[in-house]
């Protein structure tokens, strides 16, 4: 099968190296050094992004504030996976486009920029949210996140945006809190703040499109977890360790 990808980033550069072991891969990126990168691990590229219409898929890995820019002026009618982790905008620009687009989203990543952070192994056992404009599950496009390793699960966006926010976005901004915490004494560190930061280490302009894109939702659970470290304070302030002994069990459990 032959798959398009535009942009090849972290996600975007993995998913290039895995699909390449079962199908025809051909790949696209603005970046002369990633270009060259793909060429030396073997993947097929072109000289500009219309060169990889001739596809069965086009798979879109492109900064979230990009792909809005693409989806809003393609002229491309073929098949469209996105792998962004905001889903609600782009569905919603697909749908009045007319576009033959599926929402996808792989639960997987690490804190690298670009080429650094490919590996072809990132999706194995993964969750891949799937998002259908019409209701109808694509076999096809299924089929392509197995062959990634991960496992495709259908949800209708609008609950995938917020489950992301409570399970991903508002952590970035919880792990960025830890490290302003910890940030005078991060030489003394040990494995325990190294885990707990390391989300504060992403792609900061992916991090502020979470937040532009999903906003509501990142509201939403950020208030949470702002009135939870309130008890806290509150239990901690008081010595109440008999209360503080049952918050700590009842999120534990």
């Amino acid at each position: 099968m032959k798959i398009s990808v535009l942009g090849a980033g972290c996600i975007g550069g993995s998913i290039a190296l895995k699909l390449k072991e079962k199908h025809h891969v051909t790949a696209f990126d603005r970046d002369e050094e990633t270009m060259k990168a793909l060429e030396e691990n073997g993947i097929e590229t072109v000289s500009k992004e219309s060169d990889l219409y001739d596809t069965d898929l086009l798979v879109l890995a492109l900064p979230m504030s990009v792909e809005e820019r693409f989806l809003k002026e393609t002229d491309f009618s073929g098949k469209i996976l996105d792998v962004a982790s905001v889903k609600t905008p782009f569905m919603e620009i697909a749908r009045e486009r007319g576009l033959n687009f599926t929402g996808g989203h792989p639960m997987a990543g690490n804190e690298r920029k670009g080429k650094s952070g490919w590996d072809r192994e990132m999706f194995d056992g993964k969750i891949f949210f799937l998002c259908s404009l019409d209701g109808k599950e694509d076999g096809m496009i299924e089929n392509i996140v197995k062959d990634l390793g991960a496992r495709p699960l259908w949800i209708d966006y609008r609950i995938h945006d917020e489950i992301v926010a409570a399970v991903s976005h508002v952590q970035y901004l919880i792990s960025l809190s830890a490290r302003y915490v910890g940030k005078p004494f991060e030489e003394y560190a040990g494995p325990g703040y190294l885990s707990n930061t390391r989300l504060s280490k992403q792609n900061m302009e992916m991090a502020l499109d979470m937040i532009r894109y999903n906003k509501e939702n990142i509201l939403k659970y950020l208030e949470n977890a702002r009135n939870f470290l309130n008890v806290l304070y509150h239990l901690t302030e008081k010595e109440d360790f008999e209360n503080l002994k049952k918050v700590i069990r009842e999120v534990i459990s």
